[in-house]
């Protein structure tokens, strides 16, 4: 199997060293400044930078790629390392839009760090697809909740099923082992689910960007209409998400309220 040498040169997010007691992030790659975003750098690769401009790196990064048998490689010449990059693009016409991924107010935890947020224009069409997924994605959720039910129940139910203690200790142990294959399937779906909540905000994006360490985001030149503002932790114990609607109505900047533009939907469908 051949393999391809890919050298990347991308704007990279400037992120600053963790703070203290935070695990050290992973680096975002974007196709510009807040621009799309293309892939995530392991923290520790070795990454080269070309070029600082107004807290944005643009970087070069050496890797290897696998390519498929019988596909020939997919190669992109670009501009030599003094080449300067193309300019962050003319000011923009529209309004700019800012807010913050803070904690939930019930269950606490930190601000979003570092995660990708969303500027979705809202429609029928969206939101009816995501509605109609959510409710799969639930139902399957709780299929599979009520199965574990079942389960607990029996395991619970085993030790006292047979007064040979080691074929109650063999029943145990099975009602345990599919115990915890059944919770195992339960997180896959939640994960399967929420990528295909992400997977759907992500195909009607009109903006991306990155949160800052202290989950702050902001968009520019953002045109007259109604909005989503959607952002998913990919990952962790209990993965959340956060989800804002706006209406922009001309040029003038405007900062989401955790509180006021907390949208009429969750993004994840509170799956956890």
């Amino acid at each position: 199997m051949r393999h391809t040498k890919a050298l990347l040169a991308f704007a990279l997010l400037g992120l600053g060293a963790p703070a203290p007691g935070q695990v050290p992030a992973d680096l975002v790659l974007l196709d510009a400044p807040r621009g799309a975003w293309l892939a995530t750098v392991k923290e520790g690769a070795a990454v080269t930078v070309l070029e600082e401009r107004d807290g944005w790196r643009r970087v070069r990064v050496e890797g290897w790629t696998m390519t498929p048998s019988g596909v020939p490689p997919d190669v992109s010449v670009l501009p030599p390392p003094d080449q300067p990059s193309a300019p962050p693009g003319a000011a923009r016409s529209g309004a700019r839009v800012g807010g913050i991924l803070a904690p939930d107010i019930r269950s606490g935890g930190s601000v979003g760090a570092n995660l990708l947020v969303l500027l979705v224009r809202e429609s029928d069409v969206l939101l009816a697809d995501h509605r109609r997924a959510g409710d799969d994605c639930r139902a399957r959720v709780g299929d599979k909740d009520r199965e574990i039910e079942v389960l607990r129940t029996d395991l619970e139910r085993a030790l006292n099923s047979s007064d040979n203690f080691r074929e109650a200790a063999t029943r145990n142990d099975r009602s345990r082992t599919r115990l915890k294959a059944a919770e195992k399937e339960r997180q896959l779906i939640v994960q399967e689910c929420r990528g295909k909540a992400q997977d759907i905000f992500e195909r009607a994006a009109v903006q991306r960007a990155i949160s800052d360490g202290n989950g702050r985001f902001e968009f520019e030149g953002v045109a007259p209409g109604r909005y989503c503002v959607v952002a998913l932790e990919p990952s962790g114990e209990k993965p959340r998400s956060w989800s804002f609607e706006c209406l922009i109505a001309g040029a003038e900047a405007s900062v989401l309220d955790p509180a006021a533009n907390r949208a009429g939907f969750e993004a994840d469908w509170g799956l956890r």
